[in-house]
């Protein structure tokens, strides 16, 4: 569906904390409804706090509880990746048991019941949209849509495992910090395209082993000129690849060829340039002493990172953005 036929998706937040087992044992039946929770043992003094903040294709969740419990999940669709800060987690799975504890992060792939024995921890998770992750895998690549998979819960390395943990980490931070970014659907996306880019390099799967692809012929000229025209139309939109693409109409990975071809670029390349043009052209009109700023100029045009926007503008612009804003 394209972006200008969906409604915009609501931020919601979600806290609770209590430190009455009874009430966080109620709390959690209704949590996982459909699945089987258990509480085994309730810790002394008692602590069990949750936080949730949903926006559009990824959600953050921190849990934090003194007790043991078994938790019964049945086959779900979603994207859960989750790092332990403390405790213990016993995941049994079709392939066998894993174990995880502080520092280790964890995928759980969808259509795949388990069972999680969790001792008195505390665990930061993302939720990801599938179809955001698998179109990205697929517009790199050219897998075929039905052929991508996570293939195992366990990163590829130790050392992609730390990076995933930090990616994870300035995601959830920025999830559940200031609500400001989160007024900016480009800020949004960004978010998730972030995390999403990290769990591909991170967790075995599909697009890794993906087989060289045939030579792809040649792409009209008027696919890359509609592809433009998309993206300087849209630009201001949580657009993706393969919106991109649908609007060429050609395949991404053929178009990602003509644009290379044509305009020494990629799709997502070209949009990022035009959000930077965007963001200038709001830097000159904007005005500082109604509150106008850098950071959140930068952030309605798809920036997490002030230092990252800075670099790129002044790379275009020769200046910094401050220096814009202020004259």
């Amino acid at each position: 569906m394209r972006p200008e036929q969906d409604a915009p998706n609501p931020v919601s937040r979600f806290e609770f904390a209590t430190h009455e087992a009874e009430v966080a044992h109620d709390v959690l039946h209704r949590l996982y409804d459909g699945g089987q929770f258990r509480m085994l043992r309730a810790g002394h003094p008692f602590t069990y706090r949750q936080e949730a903040v949903a926006a559009g294709p990824i959600t953050a969740v921190r849990v934090l509880y003194t007790m043991d419990v078994s938790v019964r999940f049945e086959p779900s669709d979603s994207l859960i990746f989750t790092a332990l800060t403390g405790g213990r987690v016993e995941t049994e799975h079709s392939h066998g048991l894993t174990r995880t504890g502080p520092g280790d992060v964890l995928v759980h792939l969808p259509g795949r019941a388990l069972t999680n024995i969790c001792r008195d921890f505390d665990m930061v998770s993302l939720h990801l949209d599938p179809a955001l992750v698998t179109g990205m895998a697929v517009a790199r690549t050219g897998l075929p849509w039905a052929d991508f998979r996570f293939e195992a819960m366990t990163p590829v390395s130790a050392a992609l495992g730390r990076y995933w943990r930090d990616t994870l980490t300035y995601v959830h931070q920025l999830l559940t910090g200031p609500p400001e970014p989160l007024d900016q659907p480009l800020a949004i996306i960004a978010a998730a395209e972030l995390a999403a880019t990290a769990a591909l390099v991170t967790f075995p799967n599909s697009a890794m082993t993906a087989p060289e692809r045939p030579a792809i012929g040649p792409v009209p000229p008027a696919a890359v000129r509609r592809a433009v025209s998309y993206i300087d139309s849209h630009a201001g939109d949580p657009i993706t690849a393969a919106w991109i693409a649908e609007a060429a109409r050609v395949g991404p990975r053929a178009l990602q060829a003509a644009f290379r071809r044509h305009l020494d670029t990629t799709p997502m390349a070209y949009l990022r340039r035009v959000r930077l043009s965007r963001a200038h052209r709001d830097l000159l009109d904007a005005d500082p002493t109604t509150g106008d700023t850098v950071a959140s100029i930068a952030r309605r045009w798809g920036y997490l990172s002030l230092s990252h926007f800075a670099a790129d503008y002044r790379s275009a612009y020769g200046r910094p953005p401050s220096d814009t804003l202020r004259y």
